[in-house]
């Protein structure tokens, strides 16, 4: 490691670092509403990845955080999103995904094409003044990269670019854009969404939890990054002698820096989206609060399209591994979650090797204004 990075390595005491948590932050009601308010509607967040809209009339929905929004692609070919609501009395339009010609209104029957712009209304005379050029869907601002397309509710906030620290130009060689999906699935968790996140960041429960499995492989923990409010840990897993051979194999896209064809790169990008990357596969899990003892884990894992061979073979192979490590942190963020509810521990000190969530909660307590 260079020292330009290591001078980046993040340590207790550090402006976005606490050392202590406020358990209230996983249980109160109004904390809760806080963050639904003041980062969910003004972040940028991943909203489907960019396939899931790959034809004119593709659409899928975002429901979470009391917001309801449409990503679809117009017959021009660009994707746009909008507030999943009728200009007339507010009727959602669309659920889940799938693909149509034109969006209608399942109430009073109002049309809008692909572009959002209103196509017809039933019998307009009867409304006494109209404006249709003004009755248009409510837009959304929407960006595409890493293979995502991401909207942020906020028509003031910044360019999704100039959020990201220079994540960006890091993760620019895994060209996830290419990634295709082995396994996509949506977990209902009885957790407050920040357990879960932090859970996957947490190098301090991996030789308890996951001992006799990726515990196993890892000899030391991960150095941590700083992206601004982001973070990537880097792992070096299984690092054995014979796996130079079999990466340079398995490896497309790049150019890579030594690190990336060996280690995996752990990205958390604020507020709610982590992804494990390495040449060959991409996991992304993203938490979505449903409540403030519950949430919507979103987990994909992917393979870089065209894999073949030794190649597809150990993308399949570590996405089993990856669901069956995913199992073994379900029940014990599970129990966290109901022992912190108890409110019998209002704060919590963390580990150095949870040194992640402390730069989380700092980047958090900062957007909710604390």
């Amino acid at each position: 490691m260079g020292a330009e990075e290591t001078s980046k390595i993040l340590q207790f005491g550090a402006t976005e670092q606490v050392r202590r948590i406020e358990s209230a932050r996983y249980i109160d009601p109004a904390f809760y509403e806080r963050e639904k308010e003041l980062i969910f509607r003004r972040a940028w967040i991943a909203a489907c990845r960019v396939d899931d809209v790959s034809r004119p009339g593709a659409y899928r929905t975002l429901d979470y955080f009391g917001e309801s929004v449409v990503v679809i692609r117009d017959h021009a070919g660009q994707v746009g999103a909008f507030h999943n609501t009728c200009r007339h009395r507010g009727s959602k339009l669309l659920d889940g995904c799938g693909h149509v010609q034109s969006i209608s209104c399942p109430y009073h029957g109002w049309q809008y094409g692909l572009d959002g712009s209103l196509k017809a209304v039933p019998r307009a005379e009867g409304f006494e003044r109209l404006a249709e050029s003004r009755m248009n869907l409510l837009p959304v601002r929407t960006e595409t990269w890493a293979g995502f397309v991401w909207i942020n509710l906020d028509e003031d906030a910044p360019p999704l670019s100039d959020t990201l620290g220079g994540l960006d130009e890091e993760m620019a060689p895994y060209r996830l854009e290419e990634m295709e999906p082995i396994d996509r699935k949506v977990f209902k968790l009885p957790v407050n969404w920040k357990t879960m996140l932090e859970n996957v960041t947490d190098y301090y429960h991996v030789p308890v939890v996951h001992g006799r499995s990726v515990g196993v492989h890892v000899d030391q923990g991960p150095d941590l990054l700083s992206f601004g409010d982001h973070t990537r840990q880097r792992l070096d897993i299984a690092a054995y002698g014979w796996r130079e051979r079999l990466d340079r194999r398995c490896t497309r896209g790049g150019p890579y820096k030594d690190k990336q064809l060996r280690a995996l790169h752990k990205y958390l990008v604020f507020p709610n989206l982590l992804m494990n990357a390495l040449p060959y596969h991409l996991t992304v899990m993203q938490v979505f609060p449903t409540g403030t003892q519950e949430c919507e884990l979103h987990y994909g894992f992917y393979k870089r399209r065209g894999a073949r061979g030794l190649e597809r073979v150990r993308a399949y192979a570590t996405w089993l591994a990856s669901r069956y490590i995913l199992r073994e942190d379900f029940d014990v963020i599970e129990r966290f979650q109901r022992g912190i509810s108890t409110g019998r521990m209002t704060t919590q000190q963390l580990h150095e090797e949870e040194a992640a969530i402390s730069h989380f909660h700092g980047v958090l307590g900062r957007w909710v204004g604390e």
